[in-house]
């Protein structure tokens, strides 16, 4: 019974999960250091802004700490383009040009902007 009861959550957690947006887009971003859509969800933009606030209360911006808030933004600046592509997708139909505006910005981001630092 424990089995079914997890295999009803797991095909739950399918359904409402959005799907990839950018998952045919070219990057010339080295693999080891591209953020993926998956690095920009709702509970890591959260997460985030967090460590970034906290970052910011401690006045720990520079120094070695300067490209971990910088990434913290990033992950921020994500998850912005990634919530307005899918809340067009979703209000105006996949095929609006709202729709496609916010995907190729999106898109466009995670393939040229979208790294982390070191």
């Amino acid at each position: 019974m424990s089995l079914q009861i997890a295999l009803v959550f797991a095909l739950a957690a399918g359904i409402t999960a959005e799907p990839s947006l950018c998952s045919g887009v070219e990057s010339k971003i080295e693999p080891d250091m591209r953020i993926l859509e998956s690095d920009i969800s709702h509970e890591k933009a959260i997460a985030a802004a967090d460590q970034l606030r906290g970052m910011i209360e401690s006045d720990e911006l520079g120094g070695e700490f300067h490209f971990a808030a910088l990434n913290q933004l990033k992950i921020i600046q994500g998850h912005v383009l990634l919530t307005q592509a899918h809340s067009d997708r979703r209000e105006l139909g996949p095929s609006s040009a709202e729709a496609g505006d916010s995907t190729r910005a999106l898109c466009g981001w995670l393939g040229k902007e979208g790294f982390w630092y070191d």
